[in-house]
């Protein structure tokens, strides 16, 4: 009689090489992470968002773009790196640390999610936090990495300005921008926000209420001694 030799899933197998292609991940409840936008304990300033865009190439940096970048889009572009969950509720977030593998002074960039928000930030060797240490190293990460747009630590003041526009809130070496930007809809994302609404619409209501969304941007930067030593890109709401 022949051994019976168990037949594993196609599916299952392509399953474990994504969770292993896109790391380990574990909780830590703390909150240390002093560069997070989300943190529970975030300094950031309390503005009315404007209604003015901001340039689509400020939100792709290393060839991702945080409006569609996902954790195994990076993963793929930057290697495999631990992920970390902290926060609950409003606050909660999960992120993936990366640094450079060579260089004097290390550049980290690092790329969290939150409830309909996308978060990278970019900063140079600093204050430590819980969970540094599991930073991975990449090979596509040094101190000239930049946004599409040119943002990269260094910059001075006016050279950030001028690739930003006059700023939402400035304050002891901080510029903001905070906008918050009526966007249409895609007939794909029409659709869909009609399909998950919880009542029948009528054509007429349900375009009033879906042809347009509101598109969240956010972009921080922080200077020492008149250089940019940190920078925090968000976009929520697509």
């Amino acid at each position: 009689m022949k051994p019976q030799v168990a037949v594993v899933p196609i599916s299952f197998i392509f399953l474990c090489l994504c969770l292993s292609a896109l790391g380990q991940t574990s909780r830590m409840d703390d909150h240390s992470d002093w560069w997070s936008i989300l943190n529970e304990h975030s300094r950031g300033p309390r503005i009315k968002p404007s209604g003015h865009d901001l340039d689509a190439r400020n939100f792709e940096i290393a060839k991702l773009d945080l409006a569609k970048v996902s954790f195994a889009d990076i993963a793929a572009r930057l290697g495999r790196a631990a992920r970390i969950r902290r926060g609950d509720a409003s606050s909660s977030r999960e992120q993936a640390c990366y640094v450079s593998a060579h260089g004097s002074m290390p550049t980290y960039l690092i790329f969290e999610f939150g409830e309909d928000v996308s978060n990278f930030y970019l900063f140079a060797d600093g204050e430590g936090w819980k969970g540094r240490s599991s930073c991975a190293k990449s090979e596509q990460l040094s101190s000239d990495t930049s946004t599409f747009s040119g943002l990269r630590l260094g910059l001075t003041l006016e050279q950030f300005k001028a690739i930003l526009g006059q700023p939402d809130s400035t304050a002891d070496s901080e510029l903001v921008y905070s906008r918050a930007v009526k966007t249409k809809s895609t007939p794909e994302q029409f659709e869909r926000q009609r399909k998950e609404y919880p009542d029948a619409l009528s054509d007429r209501v349900a375009h009033e209420k879906f042809d347009f969304y509101t598109v969240s941007l956010y972009i921080e930067g922080r200077f020492t001694d008149s250089k940019l030593s940190y920078l925090a890109v968000s976009k929520s709401g697509e």
